[in-house]
């Protein structure tokens, strides 16, 4: 089946917090991102609100910053009912949904239709500044509780319509050294009960017909693997998938001693862990102790031959629900003899 909902660019990936005060110099920091609009969705600037099918009256701040890379939206519920309040009340702060597509008007309409047929419909909705629709499809079962949102323009000048309230400005060096460096979000890691089930319904919704698959094993595909600082045997099964920037990696995990079985057993399916960081050995090692000093330890890793090591990040506290991916290429040509097929390491790494 052809793509039913096309991507536009990878425009955020929505966090939401309890509160973004207390949160947002984390991401300033660690995202290297020194510029947040922050807007107060209410009455004045939100209308045509609709939340499960229902009118609904609901409020929350916005506060989105990108660094050209990379988007970041946090979302602070204030009241009223909304797909961000549900998610608090349920499973607590972290990621939520993606934005990325954009769409006219007409062609919604009929996209509309041909998701009603798949069984999705729309979870919440409204129209902000008079300029831009919102929708956020209800794909939480298809799409292991990854929410997609989808933007329908009503004027050709709807981003410069969109006022903040507040811009915040953030003195990057005041804050403290950069973590470690975040090129771009490469991909969000989706922990799923089914991976082939969420696989065939991103194939069906967004086309990612190509994709490149791994059955990681301790002692067998993976070496030297640690959960918690400890050795351990660990199992997964993973799928990588992208359109245009936006990508995905699904993971089912066969054993219990990984940070995807903690997750599912916590929380759930969800969006687990981003992956922004490619860094070397020594960056990585002159960055882990600044990490630490800040409560983020390394809490799984392994490697992969003389190819690549990677690293989970425990950054949930710092980055709330989040967890993030390193990865540490051991020899220069790693990639290529990890994809022999570039169209393979492009899907890994996008364009």
């Amino acid at each position: 089946m052809s793509a039913t909902i096309p991507v536009d660019k990878w425009q955020y990936t929505t966090v939401v917090v309890r509160d973004y005060r207390q949160v947002v110099t984390n991401f300033a920091r660690f995202f290297g991102i020194d510029r947040w609009e922050v807007i107060r969705v209410d009455g004045k600037y939100l209308s045509n609100s609709m939340f499960e099918g229902k009118a609904a009256q609901h409020r929350w701040i916005s506060v989105f910053g990108h660094n050209g890379e990379l988007g970041i939206e946090l979302i602070q519920p204030v009241d009223g009912p909304s797909g961000y309040q549900a998610m608090l009340d349920s499973v607590g702060e972290g990621m939520y949904g993606v934005a990325a597509s954009v769409c006219e008007p007409a062609q919604f309409e009929t996209l509309k239709a041909e998701l009603a047929a798949q069984g999705i419909g729309i979870r919440q909705s409204g129209t902000f500044f008079d300029a831009v629709d919102y929708y956020q499809l209800d794909t939480r079962d298809a799409l292991s509780n990854v929410i997609i949102e989808v933007h329908c323009p009503r004027r050709p000048d709807w981003r410069s319509a969109i006022k903040p309230d507040e811009v915040l400005h953030m003195d990057l060096k005041h804050l403290g050294p950069k973590f470690l460096p975040t090129q771009k979000m490469l991909h969000i890691g989706v922990v799923c009960k089914d991976r082939n089930r969420t696989k065939a319904n991103l194939q069906n919704l967004f086309g990612m017909q190509r994709w490149i698959e791994f059955q990681i094993e301790s002692g067998v595909s993976m070496e030297e693997t640690t959960y918690y600082g400890q050795p351990c045997y660990h199992a997964y099964d993973n799928h990588v998938g992208r359109a245009g920037e936006l990508c995905f990696e699904l993971i089912t995990p066969r054993s219990d001693k990984c940070v995807y079985d903690e997750f599912l057993k916590e929380r759930g399916e969800g969006m687990h862990h981003t992956f922004p960081t490619i860094c070397s050995k020594e960056e990585f090692a002159a960055a882990l102790p600044e990490l630490e000093k800040h409560g983020m330890p390394v809490i799984q890793g392994g490697r992969i031959g003389d190819m690549m090591e990677y690293y989970y990040i425990d950054t949930r506290r710092y980055l709330p629900g989040i967890t993030t991916e390193v990865v540490i290429p051991l020899r220069p040509d790693w990639l290529s003899l990890f994809f022999p097929n570039p169209g393979d390491a492009s899907i890994l790494m996008g364009d």
